[in-house]
């Protein structure tokens, strides 16, 4: 039989069923396709319908819809290579398998590049052909499951990611709404404890002191479920500027001495004058060092010690220079190692007397660490139980008119993020021009602050970079949105005019999304850098 190996076959089953796929046959021999007709038919179970050639292929599968086309690669007309060009055109989900007599390993490749999903050379083994056939639905199966899979797990993400931000809305309202009545409770504690309403008896202090103290801790509670939910959604207001990271520390230490002198705990410190300054919001900086030595403070016993330490960043060996490292070394309890990995959580709490009875929501170190991540900096602990710990952080150094926040490293955090949660990334480059030498830090600043407001999302990240005098955005949205973003922005800038300028700026705009256009951090701004260049 021509193009044929004849032997002996047996139905293709799979868990006792009949598959029933169908399959579209183009062959320009009548007889090859007479015989695949009837064994697909007949043996593998298969729906079949034929074509003699490429166009009347084309009309079948603009009519219906076929799993799979194993179509022979030398046709009169058009041949096998442009048939796979045009079904995928038509039908991108299509599977297709070329046949032929005179095929190289060159037209093997070929036919892969355009989407082949095999490729079989004539005589054809009857049972193999089948075989094969079977193994490729077989494999698109899988693939179609799993990515039905992966958009349910990308809508389910999507649905956590909604659930998780209206959670943090809901507890940074009720936290603002909540502080007020608080605070009007505890000045009426406080005017009856002062005796300006009239004389109160001891006992009457007694329980007038214990509300006081319950408001107090209330009133903590608050701020620090007030302060996770603005972290956790990007409204986090942060003021960037040189510090003087030894000055800051004195700050917190003094603040905290009367904590440690009441259980006679020595702090002493290992900073170089010549550490150099940091880039970060003073504020936030004094709450982390607050924080790290507070809890040191808590778990070291009395008469204990804790060291406080600064220096360059270095690990293995390795001295990086953009950072600085801080550790705050404690002789107190220790953590059980089974904790470290989880210290960082919300509403974590270590197991144990000394940590019950110190009391806490377990917000610390959850608040601790989204601050010291929002400096673009890392946190981590080493303890052993029994002898102390010792937190570590990183901010990023000073210089001077590269005091930007690290680009590279906003754009490693954001990418990773898109990866790790299924979602889209777009990358916004905005071009700020010369405009006669006049577009100075002032004009990008309010430039900053225009678009800034044609942004969707609070967590939408929006920085300048001075330097390149550029600003970038980072935004969680696909193509569609991200066109919608950009329109927005030039709309919004053509109204624009900036303070001491007669007229709005021109601006370019140059963006990239992950992962329709670009599946590599590096491709994403090249690809955004190429565009604003135009």
């Amino acid at each position: 039989m021509n193009g044929f190996r004849v032997e002996k076959i047996l139905p293709v089953k799979k868990k006792g069923k009949i598959m029933k796929n169908k399959v579209l046959v183009v062959d320009d021999e009548k007889e090859i396709r007479d015989v695949l007709s009837k064994a697909l038919t007949r043996i593998a179970g298969f729906y079949v319908d034929v074509a003699e050639n490429a166009d009347e292929a084309l009309r079948k599968i603009e009519k219906e819809k076929f799993d799979l086309v194993l179509t022979d690669l030398k046709m009169p007309g058009m041949d096998g290579l442009q048939l796979l060009s045009e079904i995928s055109k038509l039908d991108p989900d299509a599977l297709t398998v070329m046949m032929t007599g005179h095929g190289t390993i060159d037209s093997a490749l070929e036919a892969m590049k355009r989407g082949a999903s095999d490729y079989l050379m004539k005589p054809l083994n009857l049972e193999e052909i089948i075989v094969r056939l079977q193994k490729v639905l077989d494999e698109r199966r899988r693939f179609v499951r799993l990515r039905d899979f992966a958009t349910q797990l990308e809508k389910a993400n999507q649905e956590l990611r909604r659930l998780d931000a209206m959670k943090s809305e809901f507890v940074s309202v009720a936290s603002h709404e909540l502080r007020t009545p608080l605070a009007a409770i505890k000045n009426a504690v406080q005017l009856l404890l002062s005796g300006r309403t009239g004389v109160i008896n001891e006992t009457q202090t007694k329980f007038l002191t214990m509300a006081e103290r319950n408001i107090n801790r209330l009133t903590n509670i608050l701020n620090n479920l007030l302060s996770l939910s603005r972290i956790e959604s990007g409204k986090m207001e942060m003021d960037f500027k040189e510090l003087n990271l030894k000055e800051v520390i004195e700050f917190v230490i003094n603040s905290l001495k009367l904590d440690a002198d009441n259980k006679s705990i020595q702090i002493k410190r290992d900073i170089s004058d010549s550490i150099p300054k940091v880039y970060g919001d003073s504020e936030k900086v004094e709450q982390i060092l607050t924080n790290l030595i507070g809890n040191a403070i808590k778990f070291t016993p009395e008469g204990g010690k804790i060291l406080i330490t600064a220096k360059p960043f270095q690990t293995e060996g390795e001295i990086y220079k953009e950072m600085v490292s801080i550790s705050i070394q404690d002789n107190g309890i220790g953590i059980p190692q089974e904790h470290l990995s989880q210290i960082f959580e919300k509403f974590h709490q270590v197991e144990g007397s000394l940590h019950r009875s110190t009391g806490g929501t377990g917000l610390g170190l959850a608040i601790t660490k989204g601050l010291v991540e929002a400096h673009q900096g890392k946190i981590w602990v080493e303890s052993e139980l029994g002898k102390g710990s010792t937190f570590t952080f990183t901010l990023p150094i000073s210089e001077g008119e590269r005091r930007e926040p690290s680009f590279r490293t906003i754009l490693d955090r954001e990418f990773k993020r898109a990866q790790e949660g299924f979602s889209h990334l777009t990358l916004f480059l905005i071009g700020v021009p010369n405009h006669e030498g006049r577009v100075d830090d002032t004009v990008l600043d309010q430039l900053e602050k225009t678009i800034k407001k044609c942004l969707c999302r609070k967590a939408d990240i929006l920085f300048k970079h001075k330097k390149e005098r550029f600003i970038a955005a980072l935004c969680e949205t696909d193509l569609k949105g991200a066109q919608i973003i950009q329109e927005r922005i030039e709309e919004e800038v053509k109204k624009f005019v900036p303070i001491g300028l007669d007229k709005a700026l021109t601006i370019r705009v140059g963006r990239a999304t992950y992962p329709d256009e670009a599946l590599s951090k590096r491709e994403l701004f090249g690809k955004a850098k190429e565009n604003l260049r135009g």
